[in-house]
């Protein structure tokens, strides 16, 4: 019987113990298969760090970093990246949306030209998505001091520390 009893309890811990490597295994492998590549976030190229007058900590905690973004007319941001993902918040004014260039390190730019918009609900929030991302700078290319250019609140950029 006590032999019984032993085996039942070698057993146990043997199993308890497969559990315990099979799940370091598996976090192990995790953090492996999507974990970031360096390369595409060196050090010192935080947003933070690299494009101090545009992106300004509001609040930070161990968890989440939250941004004010603001790229005023006629200037563009020095190259930084966003190692964590996020997401955009904000404050639709309607009216006339600002033109803006994205400017990847290979040379590449991804046009947005200004567009009408109605002033139908003036004042509503808008949220997006964003993964991180790598080096890039972007661009308002809008004529400093144009009148048709409506007054707009900075963006809110909340970043999930997620990622190592």
């Amino acid at each position: 019987m006590n032999q019984l009893k032993g085996l039942r309890r070698i057993r146990k811990h043997r199993f308890i113990a497969v559990l315990i490597v099979s799940f370091l295994v598996l976090f192990a492998w995790h953090f492996y298969t999507y974990g970031q590549d360096k390369s595409d976030f060196p050090d010192g190229y935080d947003g933070v760090q690299a494009a101090p007058h545009s992106h300004k900590v509001i609040f930070e905690n161990e968890f989440v970093r939250v941004l004010e973004v603001s790229i005023e007319p006629g200037t563009t941001e020095p190259f930084h990246h966003h190692r964590w993902p996020s997401f955009f918040i904000d404050y639709d004014t309607g009216g006339r949306t600002p033109h803006m260039r994205y400017h990847r390190p290979d040379g590449s730019v991804r046009d947005t030209p200004s567009q009408e918009e109605p002033i139908l609900n003036p004042g509503h929030w808008t949220v997006h998505w964003m993964k991180p991302e790598p080096m890039h700078a972007v661009e308002n290319a809008d004529a400093p001091g144009d009148p048709s250019i409506p007054k707009r609140p900075p963006w809110i950029r909340v970043e999930i520390k997620c990622h190592p």
